[in-house]
């Protein structure tokens, strides 16, 4: 069904009005001009209306549902950023008090204390994957080239879990490689900071804390892995910068949660702004269904045009619909 020329569907709602006239032949007409793709005058917002929305539109149902189930899992994985901030905290408090504890008097095992550090990881970095591809926004808003964010994001899970089954394996003989791929794999995660953080600047989300937050875990995620390799090892094999190098991973674990966090949540009011439209406003020509269909057209059309011009889309492959 479409309700204005030219402009994509499934944004149409009607309402009912509060007039005697409105029988049931009014409504058989209204059926009848919509089965046709007419624009029926009843189709405009009435100045005296019911408070719920009604439609004949079922894939605005399926929508509704869509919404309200996304709104649900980007409540969760908020929850859960703040989860993972909360470990990162709870984490420096334990550097510093094993730091100045006796070799053999440690407060926290090193086991127990690496085991949460490397697991906590590998679950954020599930999380992140989840509230990029949960998002009611079009890739295409976030990132211009959807494949390559998806490339990324299964890279940092794959980097994200390696290190932690190593870690679990054998922390004595792979504590080093671990560590080593740890902190490259925060190169990758601070990419995927600048992208959140670019997302909440196009929705109008984000303000100059949040970006300066992004940059500073860029500049943080670079310093440590110098830190950790720039000063050396004991007598013993350890590395000398671990310590300090632990410091800087979780500040930038705590600033790489805010971040989601921020992101998770303006998705969510993304939602709950669209479930309002549909129950009680208009719906019409809004702008997530139109970024999702033009999302949809350059994904499964018969070309996309990029940065560097022209080239086939997943249609080439799978054939165009």
């Amino acid at each position: 069904m479409s309700t204005n020329k030219g402009k994509p569907a499934a944004c149409c709602v009607i309402k009912e009005e509060e007039d005697d006239n409105f029988d049931e032949s009014t409504l058989l007409d209204m059926y009848k001009d919509l089965a046709q793709n007419k624009q029926p005058d009843d189709l405009v917002t009435p100045t005296t209306t019911k408070a719920l929305n009604s439609s004949t539109n079922v894939l605005l149902v399926y929508r509704l549902n869509e919404m309200r189930s996304l709104e649900s899992v980007n409540f969760t994985l908020a929850i859960a950023c703040l989860v993972y901030c909360g470990i990162n905290i709870a984490l420096i408090i334990v550097n510093y008090v094993n730091s100045n504890s006796p070799t053999n008097d440690v407060v926290v095992s090193e086991k127990s204390f690496h085991l949460l550090e490397f697991w906590a990881t590998f679950f954020f970095s599930i999380v992140t994957c989840i509230s990029l591809t949960s998002t009611p926004k079009s890739i295409l808003n976030i990132y211009n080239d959807p494949l390559t964010l998806r490339l990324i994001l299964f890279f940092n899970i794959v980097a994200a879990s390696l290190p932690a089954v190593l870690i679990t394996l054998n922390m004595e003989y792979f504590e080093t490689i671990s560590h080593q791929i740890e902190y490259l794999n925060e190169l990758t995660m601070s990419f995927i900071d600048l992208v959140l953080v670019w997302s909440l600047c196009q929705s109008a989300g984000a303000d100059s804390a949040t970006t300066s937050m992004a940059v500073i875990s860029s500049i943080v995620a670079l310093i440590q892995l110098a830190v950790y390799n720039g000063m050396g090892k004991t007598d013993s094999g350890e590395m000398i910068g671990e310590v300090p190098a632990h410091f800087l991973e979780f500040t930038f674990g705590i600033i790489s949660s805010l971040i989601a966090f921020a992101f998770c949540m303006d998705n969510k009011f993304v939602c709950k702004k669209e479930i309002g439209e549909i129950l009680y406003g208009t719906h019409i020509d809004c702008n997530i269904c139109r970024a999702s269909f033009t999302e949809y057209s350059g994904t499964y059309g018969s070309k996309t045009t990029g940065t560097y011009g022209s080239k086939p889309s997943l249609a080439s492959r799978y054939g165009s619909v």
